[in-house]
This record gives structure tokens, C-alpha cells and sequence, in this order.
């Protein structure tokens, strides 16, 4: 990443967004917060496809800066609905006064797996489970709607497989089979649940831990992973590579 293209290049973060509760999107400042310590960027800003700030007032900051692009970051987990049409219809008709470039979002990303491994290997040693013997449960949304969720969700499973730390990885999801209730009703072994969720909504904090309490299941929870604190770092680096391609 050169100086030039560093010093002209405006960083839009966007999310899904929780309406309901504006505490569950506080994941997303801190993020932007990360990124605008790191003096990388001209500008940095957030915005919210569901509540505020919202998309088009975060690209009208970035329009007013002294950039001569603007790299919209998705923080989603897949290149659905709201990523491919909601996210890029969007973008298209705030009529942004700058070049803009919508990058691959954070659930795609290759850097995504190792984080999630050495996260889920965390929360088995906190909790006191050889992963040798534990099941490692990757959760995500999922979707009757398309197959982008469930097939990121999936995508990330197989990843985790192949570092073969767990004695068995299985995808669950929360809106489509197999779901995480059954899953976790289904073997009452030591299991890791990892979120594949990008923040802390209503999926992510409130019906994972809940269907760990109503199946009884010998389960811990990771949360989240994209409310990790090592996202930015990770987000910066994607943002490099997008540089030197363009």
C-alpha cells in the first residue's frame, strides 16, 4: 500500500445494523475507532443499512473529505441479499461524488478461518474441553430466502474441518436445517459453538446462548466473530490487497 494511495483513500465500514437496541451495534464504532487510530486511511467512517448512522450520511462524510475514492468495507457474513442488492442498490443511488468500490465482505475473507480456529481452541481450554474430543458447532443465520448464508456458513465449517483440531466441525443454522436447536439436542458430547455472525443482534446474543440453555447441551459459545478485536487488523489487510490490485 503506497503513502499516495493511503492519504486518498476513505474507508466506509457498513452493517447490517440493529434498530431495536443501539447497543448492539457498538461492535461497528469500535471497529471504525481501530481503523481511524491506525492514520491509514483519510477518513473513516461507519453506517448502518438498519438504523444510524445510515449508509448514505456515512458516504456523504467520506464525500467531503479529501478523498479521491471511497472502499466500502460489508461487515456481513456472505454476498447475499443484503450485501449483492440491498448494500450495492444502495450505494448506487446515493450519487456519492467520489469513486466508489464495494470490496468482498468480512465472511469470504481467507484470513476469516484461522481467526475463528483460534478462537473456538480458546473457548474449549476456558472451558476445559480437550478439543481432541469436542465437537466444534459453526453456527450462521442461514436463510429461506437463498443459499449465500448457509453456503458461507458451510464454507467455513469445511476450512475448520481441515485444521482437524476438533474431533468433528458441523455447520448449524438458526433459520434453516440443520438447525442449532436439533443439533445441539442431538449429542450430548462437549461441543464448541462458534458464531458465524457478524455482530451482536438478536441471533448472535440472544438465541445462540438460549438454545444452549433450553437443550441442556454441554456447550460453550465463542459470540460472535465479528465483534473481535483483531477484525480491523484483518480488515486492513483486505483493504491492501485491494490497493495493489487497483
Amino acid at each position: 500500500m503506497t503513502e499516495t494511495s493511503v492519504d486518498s483513500t476513505a474507508l466506509v465500514l457498513v452493517a447490517h445494523g440493529d434498530r431495536g437496541d443501539d447497543t448492539r451495534n457498538r461492535w461497528l464504532w469500535s471497529h471504525v475507532e481501530a481503523l481511524e487510530c491506525s492514520t491509514r486511511f483519510c477518513r473513516v467512517e461507519g453506517g448502518l443499512l438498519k438504523g444510524t448512522p445510515t449508509l448514505e450520511e456515512a458516504l456523504a462524510e467520506v464525500g467531503r473529505s479529501k478523498a479521491r475514492r471511497v472502499l466500502v468495507y460489508p461487515v456481513c457474513m456472505s454476498n447475499g441479499y443484503f450485501v449483492n442488492t440491498v448494500l450495492a442498490g444502495r450505494v448506487s443511488a446515493a450519487d456519492c461524488p467520489l469513486p466508489v468500490s464495494i470490496l468482498s465482505p468480512l465472511g469470504l475473507d481467507p484470513r476469516l478461518p484461522p481467526l475463528c480456529l483460534e478462537q473456538s481452541l480458546a473457548a474449549a481450554r476456558a472451558s476445559g474441553y480437550a478439543s481432541e474430543t469436542t465437537r466444534l458447532l459453526v453456527v450462521g443465520h442461514g436463510s429461506k430466502f437463498g443459499p449465500a448464508s448457509a453456503l458461507a456458513t458451510e464454507r467455513m465449517a469445511e476450512e475448520l474441518r481441515r485444521a482437524r483440531r476438533f474431533c468433528k466441525v458441523e455447520p448449524a443454522f438458526l433459520e434453516e436445517p440443520p438447525f442449532l436447536y436439533d443439533a445441539l439436542a442431538s449429542d450430548r458430547g462437549p461441543t464448541v459453538v462458534a458464531g458465524f455472525f457478524s455482530g451482536e443482534g438478536m441471533h448472535a446474543r440472544g438465541d445462540v446462548p438460549a438454545a444452549i440453555e433450553e437443550t441442556g447441551a454441554d456447550a460453550t459459545y465463542t459470540g460472535a466473530i465479528g465483534v473481535d478485536r483483531r477484525i480491523p487488523g484483518l480488515i486492513e489487510a483486505a483493504v491492501a490487497d485491494e490497493l495493489v490490485r487497483s
